[in-house]
């Protein structure tokens, strides 16, 4: 019996506007005008006669029976990527696209990637960054390192390691000083990242100290330039311990005030359930965790 499928360029078009809400995003994505994406779905919407979008003070909305469909077609899309990768991809596939933190590439997994090359160098990957966490389920990224609590349910999510923090200066700052107390910190610029303001707050809320203002001092637009600001010796800085452990070994850098704290959060390495099997991913995230494992 020959199955009675809707059209699929309408699908295509509906799952793409589906998952970024958005009818202009969703054109972009394909390459072609709005006003296609929404002929489209209209095209959809009357093949399988229920309204999928509504809109909502001038924002696009899904219907409840368009979000349940929007799911199984994500799912579905996937199935077909992977299938596809699986048969007819070359051996090894395509460049594996990573998604990743600025910092984080910087200090954590470029200096580890020649390791990776060697040991599977029929895999070509390319470094997709940007401060904001990245989207796996889409089509420019396979796989992704994300902050949070991994609570991500559309998505496999593989513990990397817990999220540490702990204040640092630069020797030429300190002086010989020994910080004792919290409230030392007074007497020195605190240096902040735009992405991550809290993270003194944060950090004070954990050692139990109130009395100083978390938010005052010198920011940067990434903790890269942060910890570069740090050891020139502009004011101290909150670091991720995983950031920061060539500028120790070093002595670029010296850590004040004790042991570093854990927050509630850790990096997680994410893809979507359907590409599990991929051998690149499997590859890669066997590697990268044996790779912090040992950090």
């Amino acid at each position: 019996m020959a199955r009675r499928l809707p059209p699929l360029n309408s699908l295509r078009a509906f799952e793409a506007a589906a998952r970024h809400l958005s009818i202009s995003s969703a054109a972009g994505e394909l390459s072609v005008t709005h006003g296609a994406v929404s002929r489209h779905v209209a095209k959809l919407e009357l093949h399988v006669g229920a309204k999928l979008f509504v809109r909502d003070h001038q924002h696009l909305a899904l219907t409840a029976k368009g979000e349940a469909y929007a799911k199984r077609l994500a799912i579905a899309f996937d199935h077909i990527h992977q299938a596809t990768l699986e048969n007819f991809e070359p051996p090894g596939g395509g460049p594996l696209r990573i998604g990743i933190y600025p910092t984080f590439a910087n200090h954590v997994l470029i200096p580890r990637l020649a390791r990776f090359r060697q040991k599977f160098p029929d895999i070509p990957f390319q470094i997709e960054t940007s401060h904001e966490p990245q989207d796996p389920t889409g089509e420019e990224i396979d796989v992704a390192v994300r902050l949070g609590t991994g609570n991500w349910p559309d998505l496999t999510c593989e513990h990397l390691f817990d999220e540490e923090l702990v204040p640092v200066g630069s020797p030429k700052l300190l002086c010989g000083r020994i910080l004792r107390d919290a409230r030392d910190l007074d007497q020195f610029v605190l240096l902040h990242a735009t992405p991550r303001l809290n993270d003194w707050e944060l950090w004070l809320k954990i050692a139990g100290i109130m009395s100083i203002d978390p938010h005052r001092g010198m920011r940067f637009e990434h903790s890269g330039l942060v910890y570069q600001a740090a050891v020139n010796g502009l004011g101290l800085a909150m670091a991720q311990t995983i950031h920061i452990r060539e500028e120790l070994e070093l002595g670029r850098l010296v850590t004040i005030l004790g042991a570093p704290l854990k927050t509630a959060r850790s990096y997680f390495l994410v893809y979507p359930p359907a590409k599990s099997k991929d051998p690149r991913i499997v590859a890669f995230a066997e590697w990268m965790k044996s790779e912090v494992a040992h950090r």
